[in-house]
């Protein structure tokens, strides 16, 4: 059977940056950005990016094209035995995105409650922000051993974001090619939108100097680059097997070097544009309230689903209709993500190893995922979903599936390989140097990653101040991945062999 492809270049284009722009350019990098030093880190970003983001971003591209299959098949392709590594690659993502459907969800709550400014307008609803979050949205327990039960609306808001992936992804890639195209249209408008209000807001520019003021002192702290290395790894939304499947779906003549440029630094300057509209709003609130810029809550869920609602109430007009846009926008990003990882991270792996029915299996999975997430709709559903399964498996799993397949890719395959493949049809040549991003620096980058912000600290104390029973989870998960990935590859089954395509790619 023939393997399906981007009708366009544009729709590979605008599906690779939908998969890579999501919840984290929002509410993640721009806090990154005002805690290490503003243009400090942006330094430490951009060379990150350029030594591990597009050296990783090629040889997923690449290998995918290659190989003409997802992660799985990739690996297998190399050979049999590290089949293992693609399929625990497609774990992480299917169990991110039982997770990440749930906090697009919350973003659709939001957009629902902004409608009637549910939390409450003028400085009454900035004091209740919070509380609105907390203890009416999500309800939530005093800690991950009260689970509690799941939480009506947002079960039903859940479903409502399984069935828009539902019907994205159960035709492939001709129905997400132009849907990512008007998705990633949609959410860059929108954020124009936000930032042109946010620049015209009072107090506006005391949050940018925030957000920019350069301490270069910050370069010389290990934090900074822990912090730099380890966006650049989320937010290309690397390490989750679905890029594989999306450069597979590239056709024979199609360029790889150029659109991996295109999509990491196209999803790194919509990080930082992003900025402008999240630390004008900070800006905004810090004179609003005469407040310092540390009781502003701009980290991880608070600043999404917290500050925002705290400007929205303060502004003197609108509030309903920026409060629309903004959660909109959000969950917009959210949602090319979201189908990303389902048919590039685990339907199309499915459907390459055995073979399935394209529409039985997105169904299957959606329905599959949709009862998961509920656990995560509970009144304990924060600490375990968005908290310590994200630890598990948006970075350790990431990160270290990450750092095997390079050290696969370039040493194993080898990578001089892949570099004269994809030279062979891109617009601009890589030279040797890449060879030794992929064998050695981005390998050495993302360990120094995994090691100090993970293994030293985590093992050291319990993660995030959790019992030892609860940050245990984390080990726990990943062992058993590791397990259920070796199960997969000891099936034999009549799929997509990819062994069988190899005389063909030697042809190419």
């Amino acid at each position: 059977m023939e393997r399906e492809t981007w009708s366009k270049r544009s729709y590979f284009i605008f599906a690779a940056l939908g998969s890579a722009i999501g919840l984290g350019n929002l509410w993640r990098f721009p806090y990154l950005t005002y805690k290490y030093g503003g243009a400090a880190f942006l330094i430490a970003w951009m060379v990150g990016l350029v030594l591990i983001g597009l050296p990783w971003l090629i040889v997923e591209f690449g290998m995918g094209k290659y190989f003409q299959s997802s992660a799985p098949g990739v690996f297998e392709g190399i050979g049999k035995k590290w089949e293992w590594l693609g399929w625990w690659a497609v774990f992480c993502a299917f169990l991110i995105d039982t997770y990440y459907t749930v906090v697009m969800a919350w973003a659709l709550r939001y957009v629902g409650a902004s409608a009637t400014m549910a939390w409450g307008s003028g400085e009454a609803g900035a004091k209740g922000a919070s509380s609105f979050f907390f203890k009416n949205v999500l309800q939530l327990s005093s800690g991950p051993d009260k689970l509690g039960a799941p939480i009506g609306t947002l079960v039903l808001c859940l479903l409502i974001v399984w069935i828009f992936i539902f019907l994205i992804i159960y035709k492939g890639t001709k129905v997400i090619g132009p849907v990512s195209q008007y998705v990633m249209i949609i959410a860059w408008v929108s954020l124009v939108v936000l930032v042109l209000r946010g620049l015209t807001l009072p107090g506006a520019m005391k949050g940018l100097n925030y957000y920019l003021s350069p301490d270069f002192s910050q370069l010389g702290h290990l934090d900074l680059w822990f912090a730099a290395f380890s966006q650049i790894a989320f937010t290309l939304s690397l390490g989750m097997a679905g890029m594989y499947a999306y450069g597979s779906f590239i056709k024979k003549k199609g360029d790889v070097n150029n659109n991996a440029f295109i999509t990491g630094f196209g999803n790194c300057a919509t990080s930082f544009f992003a900025g402008f509209a999240v630390f004008s709003v900070v800006g905004f609130i810090m004179q609003s309230l005469s407040i310092p810029v540390g009781e502003v809550s701009t980290s991880s869920v608070g600043l999404a689903f917290v500050t925002w609602p705290v400007a929205i109430s303060m502004l003197p007009g609108a509030n309903s209709l920026f409060g629309i846009v903004f959660f909109s926008a959000l969950f917009i990003v959210g949602l090319s993500s979201a189908y990303f990882l389902a048919y590039g991270g685990v339907i199309s792996p499915l459907m390459d190893k055995f073979g399935w029915n394209r529409e039985k299996t997105s169904l299957i999975f959606c329905i599959v995922s949709f009862l998961i997430g509920i656990l995560f709709t509970t009144n304990g559903g924060l600490y375990w979903g968005p908290d310590i399964l994200d630890r598990a498996v948006a970075f350790y799993g990431l990160l270290i599936t990450g750092i095997l397949a390079l050290l696969v890719v370039g040493w194993v395959f080898p990578v001089s390989k892949l570099r004269e493949y994809v030279n062979k049809t891109s617009d601009f040549k890589v030279g040797i140097w890449f060879d030794w991003m992929v064998k050695l620096v981005a390998p050495i980058g993302l360990t120094f990653v995994v090691l100090y912000g993970g293994f030293i600290p985590d093992i050291k104390a319990s993660y995030g101040g959790y019992p030892r029973w609860a940050s245990n989870f984390i080990w726990i998960v990943l062992i058993v991945t590791l397990i259920l990935s070796f199960v997969l590859q000891s099936i034999k089954t009549k799929g997509v062999s990819v062994s069988s395509t190899k005389s063909e790619v030697k042809e190419k």
